[in-house]
């Protein structure tokens, strides 16, 4: 990632749009394809994601290689549902798993939701966005609220820039999330904590909705991933990672990555 913010020059940009939701840009070099949506040069470069040219299905930060973390226990039936669509990262991986790999059953349902036009867009002509994959473009929180369906896993991965939006910190959003998880279902959730004060608000938050949480912190990344669920995470750990099969093919080097696995459980 040190290499990518770089590279974000504009002898490397390759596409730029403005709406009403800021600037969206879209970078290359000779390896990989990357996004952000912050233009200001005085700022820091957020990259929003990445895609490797040559192998696309594969994930390339150890961030969102541990939101893949569901696959250590076989699943059948899965239905997923993304909040953030970013570069179509999870979308591209996990179709390529089901078709092209033993460890993932056939997905019964897969959908994201994106409230920003442009990025649907740029995942389509760019990142490789399954053409049979759904998106409602809508804001997370509004279809979350909406929402009936019941899903296994719940990606959130909701960021402007390196900031979160307010509902993540709301009683209504994951009041929302838990009742569209089914009774053994997970959510993961990209976190970027301000402060030490600003996790444990959002712990405090979570430890009412979710009996079970799984906290990874990097060493590389001030990022930690958080899963939570109503059943016990702790067959999550850096032993089992190392060791699982599916992991060694999609994410070899991921159990290095990561500095430590927390585990928050009622007993």
């Amino acid at each position: 990632m040190r290499q990518l913010k770089i590279d974000t020059t504009s002898s490397n940009l390759t596409y730029h749009v403005e709406n009403e939701f800021g600037s969206t840009c879209v970078y290359q070099n000779n390896e990989h394809l990357w996004l952000t949506l912050n233009n200001n040069p005085q700022s820091d470069v957020i990259i929003q994601g990445v895609m490797n040219k040559v192998s696309p299905e594969k994930v390339c930060v150890a961030i969102y290689q541990s939101m893949l973390l569901f696959l250590l226990i076989p699943i059948n039936n899965l239905r997923i549902l993304n909040l953030g669509l970013g570069t179509a990262g999870l979308e591209r991986t996990l179709k390529h798993i089901e078709s092209n790999t033993p460890y993932l059953s056939p997905i019964n349902l897969f959908e994201s939701v994106e409230i920003n036009p442009a990025i649907v867009s740029i995942a389509k002509q760019f990142f490789q966005l399954p053409n049979d994959h759904t998106v409602h473009l809508q804001c997370a929180e509004q279809f979350i609220s909406l929402c009936n369906q019941k899903y296994d896993i719940i990606y959130i991965d909701i960021f402007s820039g390196e900031y979160h939006q307010t509902f993540i910190q709301s009683h209504s959003f994951w009041q929302s999330i838990n009742r569209c998880i089914d009774e053994n279902g997970q959510a993961v959730i990209n976190l970027n904590p301000q402060t030490g004060q600003d996790l444990k608000n959002i712990l405090v938050l979570l430890r009412q909705y979710f009996e079970c949480i799984a906290l990874i912190e990097f060493n590389e990344y001030s990022n930690i991933v958080l899963i939570l669920s109503h059943k016990s995470l702790k067959y999550i750990s850096i032993e089992a990672i190392h060791a699982s099969k599916v992991m060694q093919v999609i994410a070899p080097k991921l159990h290095n990555a990561i500095n430590t696995i927390y585990h928050i459980e009622i007993e």
